[in-house]
């Protein structure tokens, strides 16, 4: 079945950032215990056409790792993936418990245990996180509120630059503590990234940076891709996939093109996901802080799983 969840101009160029790297790249403890790893390369922004990407190496040798941010709009969230063979691992149904330390709350989150690359193994989260959980405030606001009307506050400098770890412990046999550095300028690039893609999306970035209210959808979106739009090949192979998309809307609060962000391809269910959504989705627009209407868009992803 396919499960939507809760959810151009080409820039070529990369930049390095934050050197930062230790001489003792890899720290690790007894043999069965924790791996400790120390970044073994500057970050990295990717500026690509509907996302920005930031990437840093950590370790060496056999303990390599991957951390990368893909950030897909404006805000604190990303969608988090970790790549090499100290993550391996086969499959699990449990979330996986992960904490950006030393200052924030341990969180959960789903994942999909897949390969990118060459064959590297890899945790790819679902959907988008924060470096903090929602609070029990933020929570009840949330659910209070008409859906796409409260934004959350956003997270501080202070707050990103005590963030010096990534720790993923659950369900990993030996928990993974990657030594991020602050974070406070590694995000700051990635805002800068992004507020240069939304000019290219036709959003007036100034505008967007104090809405009042989400662009949120009309109607109930789980309708907007059905068990019979999973594509019939990979259905008849076994295939499933996670598909993130991003929908233009308009200041009328209609779909005016829809962009795949990220997707486990093949490209058969990116092409299902734009076409079915052009034709269903519907949407309330987004205002801006004096409540007007403004031309926004949606974020979300698709879920291909056979049960």
């Amino acid at each position: 079945m396919a499960y939507p969840d809760h959810m151009t101009h080409s820039i070529s160029k990369l930049l390095i950032l934050f050197c930062g790297c230790a001489t003792n790249t890899i720290a690790t403890a007894a043999e069965r215990g924790p791996i400790a790893l120390e970044p073994s390369s500057n970050w990295t922004v990717d500026y690509a056409d509907d996302s920005c990407r930031l990437i840093r190496k950590f370790g060496a040798e056999d303990e390599i790792v991957f951390a990368i941010f893909n950030r897909f709009s404006p805000g604190d969230d990303f969608q988090l993936t970790v790549v090499g063979k100290p993550v391996a691992l086969k499959h699990s149904t449990r979330p996986a418990a992960i904490q950006f330390g030393p200052t924030e709350a341990e969180q959960e989150h789903g994942f999909v245990a897949g390969t990118m690359g060459d064959g590297k193994p890899a945790l790819i989260f679902h959907g988008q996180m924060r470096i903090s959980p929602l609070t029990e405030s933020e929570q009840e606001k949330i659910k209070k509120s008409e859906k796409g009307v409260f934004v959350l506050p956003p997270i501080s400098e202070e707050r990103k630059a005590a963030v010096t770890e990534l720790t993923i412990g659950r369900p990993l046999s030996r928990p993974v503590t990657l030594k991020l550095g602050a974070m406070d300028k590694p995000f700051a690039a990635l805002s800068t990234c992004q507020d240069e893609l939304m000019t290219h999306w036709g959003i007036d970035v100034k505008r967007h940076r104090n809405l009042s209210a989400l662009t949120r959808p009309d109607g109930n979106p789980g309708r907007w891709v059905n068990t019979n739009d999973y594509p019939r090949g990979m259905l008849a192979k076994g295939k499933e996939a996670i598909v993130h998309f991003r929908m233009s809307v308009d200041d009328k609060g209609d779909p005016t093109a829809c962009n795949i962000q990220q997707s486990t391809r093949p490209k058969d269910f990116d092409d299902v996901v734009c076409r079915s959504l052009m034709k269903r989705a519907k949407f309330t627009p987004a205002r801006d802080q004096e409540g007007k209407p403004i031309a926004s868009y949606y974020r979300n992803f698709v879920r291909f799983r056979i049960p």
